[in-house]
């Protein structure tokens, strides 16, 4: 069955039911281990088993820039290098519930000598804090970087599993949620204001030989990158829209997060030559989809419905970019689209999480009771 007859379903579904409660960008790189890991801010070609050159473009109060993150485990450790686009503050968070709430956070800049914090998110947009402010314990056991011309470069090295009830529990073959963000100041009280982003990376196995990786796209991958990004056009439209028919800023950061959606997947149709559909506003390539968006919009009449509907827009996008991932063996077209999929899970958990503030109980329409319950339930 293809992508648009199985959202043709969907919308056919609840529609019967009568109502609608139905510039370089993340590229994976694999390598041989083959160097000794050493802190000292240089990143040797074959010093880690993975890396993802991350990118978020100049937007209103950023400048805009890109950070690549290596890793690489053992049987006990994670050894990561950040490497960004800085002479200030760069961090990294794992496995955030929502936004920045819950993450555990590694901060990390060189003044003089390397500052490398370790730290958790006790809230959706902060702060911070030291772990052993909160009680728990300092968990980087070795670390090193350098800054260079306009860039930093940090290394550290950590246990998969701490012990510490304010570090996540990370291990082999898991794919893991990250956020991350950059700052022109050395203060790590200041706000980022270079960049930031979220994003996938995948641990991989304590390994010295890295499994080959498809380079090349299929007919079915490019008629996937277009559905997809014709998919985050329309998440971003449509909230556009009821942030402005209902005024809720929920929505407004919403807009901000499927824009940037929106740039990764374009960055990557550039990457490989697919051409982007030049489009206004509220309009869609794709037919199917235009009807979705066109429904949920018009049957959005209160501010309930309005957070309805976009939850059960997210349960699309998750249910389609689930099905992309699915159909592709290539590895890097996968790693932008599980990026995708986290931020979707994050959203569809922040409009239920609004709607339950409000004293109103959002079922699932599309996703099957116990995917929805592991999405709205992650720590």
């Amino acid at each position: 069955m293809m992508r648009d007859e199985i959202v043709l379903l969907i919308m056919v579904l609840f529609l019967f039911s009568g109502c609608i409660q139905p510039e370089e960008q993340p590229a994976v790189t694999e390598s041989v281990v083959s160097e000794e890991w050493r802190p000292d801010g240089v990143v040797g070609v074959n010093e880690y088993s993975h890396s993802l050159k991350l990118y978020s473009p100049a937007r209103q109060g950023y400048t805009g820039g890109t950070l690549t993150v290596s890793w690489k485990i053992d049987d006990e450790h994670l050894y990561m290098a950040l490497n960004g686009s800085t002479r200030g503050w760069l961090a990294i968070g794992f496995e955030p519930s929502e936004w920045m709430k819950d993450a555990d956070m590694v901060l990390a800049f060189v003044s003089g000598s390397v500052r490398v914090l370790d730290e958790y998110s006790i809230g959706n947009y902060g702060p911070h804090i030291d772990d052993t402010m909160l009680g728990g314990t300092y968990d980087i056991l070795e670390h090193g970087g350098r800054s260079y011309g306009a860039h930093t470069v940090v290394e550290f090295r950590r246990k998969l599993e701490t012990g510490d009830r304010f570090d996540k529990v990370l291990r082999p073959e898991q794919s893991v949620s990250i956020i991350w963000a950059m700052s022109e100041s050395m203060d790590p009280g200041v706000k980022h204001n270079i960049a930031y982003g979220e994003g996938m990376i995948y641990l991989g196995r304590p390994q010295s030989s890295a499994e080959q990786i498809s380079k090349k796209l299929t007919d079915n991958d490019v008629e996937w990158m277009l559905f997809i990004w014709n998919e985050e056009k329309a998440a971003r439209d449509l909230y556009e829209s009821l942030y402005e028919r209902t005024g809720l800023t929920i929505f407004l950061d919403l807009v901000r997060s499927e824009q940037s959606h929106m740039d990764q997947i374009e960055a990557l149709m550039d990457r490989y030559g697919v051409e982007t559909p030049a489009l206004e506003r509220g309009a869609l390539e794709n037919q199917t989809l235009q009807s979705v968006h066109d429904d949920l919009l018009s049957k959005a009449s209160s501010d309930h419905d309005a957070l309805r509907a976009a939850a059960t827009f997210e349960e699309i996008s998750i249910i389609d970019l689930e099905r992309a991932i699915a159909e592709t063996g290539n590895k890097e077209v996968i790693d932008v689209y599980s990026g995708l999929l986290a931020g979707s899970r994050k959203h569809l958990r922040s409009y239920v999480r609004d709607l339950n503030d409000r004293g109103v109980e959002y079922a699932p329409v599309h996703l099957s009771a116990g995917e929805y319950e592991e999405i709205v339930r992650a720590d």
